[in-house]
């Protein structure tokens, strides 16, 4: 086994633990048993090639680009972190109500950035993954994949059976998600009194993400749903324009 190819892929194991942090250079060294000087020679070569970032000196070290485009979870993370952000946080304000941005990884939604409300009562989440079935994300995500990778997706994670009631067999799941699909939203009452509407992102015509609004039912009057309906729909397309201007600059 060649010595410092083993450090350098320790260090990124290690970092890719908590994605959202960042690890400074002696906490790294001292959890992996490295001597600090050859610690930071291979950080700095991994710093190069794009595999680790640094946003100002003297500060800790994340997972880079590089890392990404490995796993093929770049578009899905830092494209999306700067295409979402700016318009998340002025739907927020427009509405004051929180906001999410999520993607699917196998068959959970999971949370990649919010923006909360100031109101005194509004949904606290009790976790960054959810089922699919269990989320206006979710649903929307996956209503608005083509028809293969739907069909893929209900034959190897089966029907949502309780997570939801309505749907009774594989038909009436097909006829909800083409619901969902036409209309470009999904709408989800979880039955503690919270409802989640949810938007799906594109990318090159392909969904690759979802937006969604998350509130407590008192608040969600018919007035209330026409502005958070009209709001949502706009802050997804924005974003997907946005993402498709990444692409077709990148590409």
């Amino acid at each position: 086994m060649i010595q410092v190819i083993n450090r350098a892929l320790n260090i990124l194991e290690f970092v890719s633990k908590e994605r959202e942090r960042e690890f400074f250079l002696s906490e790294i060294a001292n959890s992996l048993s490295l001597n600090t000087s050859t610690c930071a020679n291979i950080i700095k070569t991994l710093v190069n090639r794009g595999y680790l970032e640094q946003q100002e000196k003297k500060q800790g070290y994340k997972l880079g680009a590089k890392a990404y485009y490995l796993t093929g979870n770049y578009s899905k993370k830092k494209e999306l972190m700067r295409s979402s952000i700016a318009p998340m946080q002025e739907l927020r304000d427009k509405l004051n109500e929180s906001c999410i941005l999520a993607i699917v990884k196998e068959n959970m939604r999971v949370t990649l950035h919010k923006e909360l409300s100031n109101h005194e009562l509004q949904v606290i989440s009790d976790g960054e993954e959810k089922n699919v079935y269990l989320t206006a994300t979710g649903r929307g995500y996956l209503a608005c994949q083509k028809d293969e990778a739907r069909i893929h997706f209900i034959h190897k994670y089966g029907l949502p059976n309780t997570m939801w009631p309505e749907v009774k067999n594989e038909n009436e799941l097909i006829f909800e998600l083409d619901k969902i699909k036409r209309n470009q939203m999904a709408i989800h009452f979880d039955g503690a009194y919270i409802v989640g509407v949810g938007a799906p992102i594109y990318k090159n015509e392909e969904v690759v993400a979802a937006i969604g609004i998350y509130l407590p039912e008192v608040r969600f009057t018919n007035k209330v749903k026409e502005q958070i309906f009209s709001e949502i729909s706009k802050t997804a397309q924005l974003i997907s324009n946005k993402m498709e201007e990444v692409y077709k600059f990148a590409y």
